[in-house]
């Protein structure tokens, strides 16, 4: 496990995911993903990384840029069929980026909840209840129906599907650090019933 050491002053923005860009510029997510990176005493916060964001954005990126430059071009060359070929496929591109084919990649556990990101495409990056519930689930692939794979279903959102018993680790810290501040939260709310009670 690779602890992200960096000086508070260094995490601007609102929300944890400035950390997780700065995260990937410190320690090469560009090529290296299932990482966890608990931030410092500080920070109450714990950041997991199932799928690259760097690549996922760049794959979301790319497919946007790629639609949206022929439709563009069609504009611009009053072709009026090619731009509604291209507009259909730019909601398509939109769409998929958007649906719950795609799973996020990204998941911060803190006591403010359980914050998914999908990607820089996405509407659906959300912040769950810290209470969700979370279950770690196996699916077959392949024509024979023979590879496991594994992904995170929490508060009924699908995680990006991961292989290797490693990425299944990583999946099972992410419900351990659910659980943590979960029993947290409760030992919090016994000690105020009992001192309302005194």
């Amino acid at each position: 496990m690779k602890y992200l050491s960096v000086k508070k002053k260094v995490f601007i923005g609102p929300g944890p995911w400035p950390r997780i860009a700065l995260a990937m510029v410190l320690h090469g997510l560009t090529r290296e993903s299932g990482m966890c990176y608990p931030c410092p005493k500080d920070m109450d916060s714990e950041i997991f990384i199932i799928r690259s964001l760097f690549i996922q954005n760049a794959i979301m990126l790319v497919s946007l840029g790629v639609v949206f430059s022929l439709l563009i071009h069609a504009i611009t060359k009053k072709r009026r069929k090619h731009s509604a070929v291209f507009t259909i496929w730019l909601i398509l591109v939109l769409w998929f980026f958007n649906s719950t084919i795609f799973g996020f990649s990204a998941v911060s556990v803190s006591q403010d909840g359980i914050r998914l990101n999908y990607g820089i495409l996405s509407l659906r990056n959300d912040l769950l209840p810290i209470d969700s519930e979370w279950k770690i689930e196996t699916y077959l692939s392949g024509i024979r129906k023979n590879k496991r794979l594994y992904f995170i279903t929490i508060g009924g959102r699908q995680s990006m599907k991961v292989k290797g018993e490693d990425k299944r680790r990583l999946l099972k810290s992410i419900g351990k650090a659910i659980d943590r501040i979960q029993s947290g939260r409760g030992q919090i709310s016994r000690d105020d019933t009992v001192m309302k009670e005194q």
